[in-house]
């Protein structure tokens, strides 16, 4: 697949059990409602599973088809979009670090014999990913709470 030309890892703690964190993640419909304007839709089309593909919309965009290609329930998952000669990848993983307290971390990469390409643009992750884990961590919060 060739080196990696990019990489990046972020890890935000939430106030919720692991097994609830990973069940508010692994439904996709909450991806979209996270993304909130920045998404027309993220459809999975199939079970929460390996082998399963899956599609995310944005305005303006054609779709993006990205699979899971690995997964340990309640723990990790990694979902590959295959670019132009490229492997963009995202692990979430999921940690229990106390009673009702979880690590979530995303690891983002791109590899591959075109992945330098693409490398520039994939920084815009390093502001975004960060965010968008903050927005998880409270949302799982603010459901873990009610329940």
């Amino acid at each position: 697949m060739g080196d990696t030309a990019w990489k990046f890892e972020h890890s935000v703690e939430c106030n919720s059990d692991k097994s609830f964190a990973w069940a508010f993640w692994a439904n996709v419909s909450n991806w979209q409602r996270l993304e909130g304007k920045a998404v027309e839709w993220i459809k999975l089309k199939g079970p929460f599973a390996v082998g399963t593909s899956g599609a995310t919309k944005t305005p303006g965009q054609e779709p993006y088809i990205w699979k899971i290609t690995q997964l340990d329930p309640e723990h990790s998952a990694t979902i590959e979009m295959p670019l132009d000669g490229a492997v963009f990848c995202n692990v979430m993983i999921m940690e229990s670090i106390g009673p009702n307290h979880t690590r979530i971390t995303q690891r983002l990469s791109l590899t591959g014999i075109k992945a330098v390409d693409f490398a520039e643009g994939m920084q815009t992750f390093e502001t975004s990913a960060p965010q968008g884990l903050a927005k998880l961590a409270k949302a799982i919060e603010s459901v873990y709470n009610t329940v």
